[in-house]
């Protein structure tokens, strides 16, 4: 009675109303009418769910396994990957820049879709389990985690780069630039829902 209590009532982030939670139609989402901010969203299963993480998962490995892009100039070829531009950063003295570029491409979308499978794939294993302390730990791991994947941003400086670089020597788009773009839409979606929404979703019908 308690917990079914504390699920009627959602509080805005932003400017702290308090309303009561109704349910929503497939894929709706309810926002605070003071402020505009999203409250909740009806979310899709967690079969779906798990289906959009592994293909991101798979995506992800290509887009680290491939190069960028190919750049030509005078008949000399130049191609390197995400983490090979990690590296060149921190061979050329841009040791942090290096690091940051590892960080918010690579480790932290990594650990995120890692964290996502392993809480999708247990809360449907076991659909009528409370909350282990492995899964509320992963739980806050994700809210920790999900301001700090940049893959978008990254897909962004290389196109901006590739522009520049168009008139001066020949680039040859890779198969992980197109890998990156799928990537950073199926992230934006993943990253925008919000964890307690996803807690919620767990605690109160166990994913079904």
């Amino acid at each position: 009675m308690h917990d079914q209590a504390r699920h009627q009532w959602v509080g805005c982030e932003d400017c702290d109303a308090v309303y009561v939670r109704i349910a929503l139609a497939s894929k709706e989402r309810a926002y605070c009418p003071y402020c505009g901010t999203e409250l909740y969203r009806d979310l899709y299963s967690f079969n779906t769910l798990l289906a959009l993480v592994v293909t991101s998962l798979i995506i992800f490995v290509i887009a680290n396994s491939f190069p960028i892009v190919t750049v030509e100039l005078q008949g000399i070829f130049s191609q390197t990957t995400l983490l090979g531009a990690a590296w060149t950063m921190y061979q050329a003295d841009r040791a942090f820049v290096g690091f940051l570029i590892l960080m918010t491409t690579f480790v932290v979308p990594l650990l995120y879709l890692l964290l996502m499978a392993y809480i999708l794939s247990s809360v449907m294993i076991h659909p009528h389990q409370p909350l282990t302390v492995m899964q509320v730990r992963a739980l806050r791991g994700l809210y920790l985690l999900r301001t700090w994947g940049m893959v978008e941003v990254f897909l962004i400086g290389i196109l901006v780069t590739l522009v520049k670089l168009v008139g001066m020597v020949k680039v040859i788009p890779g198969i992980a630039l197109w890998a990156f773009a799928i990537l950073s839409l199926l992230l934006v979606y993943i990253v925008s829902m919000k964890v307690k929404d996803l807690w919620d979703a767990i605690e109160v019908n166990g994913g079904r």
